[in-house]
């Protein structure tokens, strides 16, 4: 039982981390493999482990190219997708050094808008791309609920599968 609780907490927490930027996925899944391990397989399986592993492999895929969708589908050129996608990964860099948790969140947001204007005014030559920039981030917000879904997902079918096994 004590297993369960350590667990269930350890899973909340990286749902926390989530929206920070922070890989909490990373940590659902290392808590999983944790618990297979002390528990010889017991209480979870690795086919779990490694199901949850390529579940949180596709949702920072789609975080990554959400931002550059959100940017083409408000009407974005290729560069300003691109943009998107290059100023999000550079804000979360950068805005992680001066402050690593809430820094790395907004930059990689700002990124993603900057980075969606620049590409769209350097292939158009004009400033028109603060609706492209919107897109931009709409699609990084949609990215990181996506992560969300997945992180919910993985620890109700992981606490679910301990609590039952």
């Amino acid at each position: 039982m004590l297993v369960a609780v350590l667990y269930a907490a350890s899973l909340l927490v990286a749902l926390l981390l989530i929206p920070l930027g922070l890989p909490g996925l990373w940590l659902q899944v290392a808590a999983s493999a944790v618990v297979v391990a002390t528990s010889a397989g017991a209480l979870l399986g690795w086919h779990w482990v490694l199901g949850f592993a390529a579940l949180a492999a596709v949702a920072e895929v789609f975080e990554l190219l959400l931002g550059r969708w959100g940017a083409r589908r408000f009407g974005g050129s290729s560069r300003a997708a691109w943009g998107a996608l290059i100023g999000g990964l550079v804000g979360a860099v950068v805005g992680g050094v001066p402050i690593p948790i809430v820094g790395a969140v907004i930059a990689s947001f700002v990124g993603t808008f900057v980075g969606a204007i620049a590409g769209e005014m350097s292939a158009r030559r004009s400033v028109t791309g603060l609706r492209v920039g919107v897109g931009a981030v709409v699609g990084r917000a949609v990215g990181v609920a996506t992560k969300m879904a997945a992180g919910v997902l993985i620890a109700v079918v992981g606490l679910g599968a301990v609590l039952v096994g």
